[in-house]
This record gives C-alpha cells, structure tokens and sequence, in this order.
C-alpha cells in the first residue's frame, strides 16, 4: 500500500501531544524529555501559597498535575519518548492525539517564563483570616488593607468583645478556609 505525499509529510511531523505523567514527576519527564534533540517539552506550572506546618510557604507546582506537552514526530520518537523516566502514557481519544499548534502557542503566551504566579489570596481586603503563627495564632480577623511596610497588612480583629486594629507580618496569616485543608 503507498501513502499519498501529503499523508508522508503528515507521518514525519512533529506535533504536540499531552503525556501522562508519574504523580509528582512532570518536572522529571519534563526535564528528560527536554534532553532529546528532537523533542520540544512545555511543562507550565503555577506557583502559590499553601499551608504547612510551620506556616505557610510558596510553593511551585505543575498547573496540569501529571501531564507535560511534548512536541516531537510520533513515528520516530514514540518509543524513546513512552520509555522516559516519568512518563507513563500519551492522552488521546483513539488515533486522536496530536494537540493543535494553536492551544500550546495561546497557553505559552499567556504564561510569562512557563510559570504564572497566583498572588496570596489572604493578602486581599475583606478577606476572612486566621492567625497560623505568631502571639495571635488561632484568632480570626478580616484584612483591612496592605501596609506600606514590607509585609505586613492592617486586621481587623475581635478580642475579648471589643473590635481592634491590628498590624502583622503577612506570614502569620492565612484565609481562614484554607485551614481545613491542611
């Protein structure tokens, strides 16, 4: 059986596709992947604040958890790039697979340096917080504003019956619905 010249062209194309990644391991694959001469790799990810132990800290993950954009000719790489570390399959709809050129060019441009930067969401007036450190700890209070100081914001905060003004370092807060998930 012979191939019509557009469909040879087709075969030898290099197009992106989404590839399922080991939990915890798309920057792995990603870094992997990006190693091999004939593979692009795009891997954004999403830095933001979350909870821990000791308060709560930056962190910067995969936006897509478990999944990293590969561009690469299927017909020659499809082995070497499903036998990477950290890679454990390729998302697709039956032979549908290859991702449109645009969708990767769109989420590239709109995230400067692959990474997007989520602001803290504890830091906005009116939000609702609670004290995770500090001689407040355990206390609720609504944010009032940001301080012109370098990290700290004004609280306002109910104690003992009556309403009073506070100023604290950003570090010692979080929203208060966070707390359950910790």
């Amino acid at each position: 059986m012979t191939t019509a010249p557009h469909e040879q062209t087709k075969d030898h194309a290099h197009e992106w596709y989404c590839l399922r990644t080991q939990t915890k391991r798309e920057h792995i694959a990603a870094a992997i992947l990006s190693k091999i001469e004939s593979v692009s790799v795009f891997c954004p990810r999403i830095s933001q604040i979350k909870k821990t132990r000791t308060g709560k800290k930056r962190f910067t993950e995969a936006m897509f958890p478990g999944y990293v954009f590969a561009k690469f000719c299927f017909r020659e790489n499809y082995r070497r790039v499903m036998h990477t570390q950290g890679v454990s399959g390729i998302v697709g709809h039956g032979l549908q697979r290859a991702i449109p050129e645009s969708i990767i060019t769109d989420l590239r441009e709109s995230l400067p340096e692959d990474i997007i930067v989520a602001p803290d969401p504890s830091l906005d007036p009116g939000a609702e917080i609670e004290f995770v450190s500090g001689s407040l700890k355990g206390l609720n209070g609504t944010v009032l504003a940001q301080l012109p100081a370098q990290n700290r914001i004004q609280i306002l905060l109910e104690f003992l019956g009556n309403t009073i003004t506070v100023a604290a370092s950003t570090d010692d807060i979080l929203l208060a619905s966070d707390q359950a998930s910790g």
